[in-house]
């Protein structure tokens, strides 16, 4: 999938992208961005709002810059 591609569904699934995922190369781009589906967009999941809540949660908990 070209790097224009991920972005494009990127944008429809979520409605926008991180500006990390500027810095990333194509090969990681797409790795990153299929995992992240898997982990909070799959049919598991307990829902966009919940996941959105554990991930930033997560972050706070590690001290992530973004």
């Amino acid at each position: 999938m070209s790097r224009e591609d991920i972005y494009n569904e990127i944008k429809a699934t979520i409605g926008s992208t991180g500006s990390f995922m500027d810095k990333m190369d194509d090969a990681m781009l797409e790795t990153v961005w299929e995992a992240t589906k898997q982990t909070f967009l799959s049919e598991m999941s307990v829902g966009l709002k919940v996941n959105a809540l554990i991930a930033l949660g997560a972050a706070y908990a590690l001290g992530c810059e973004y």
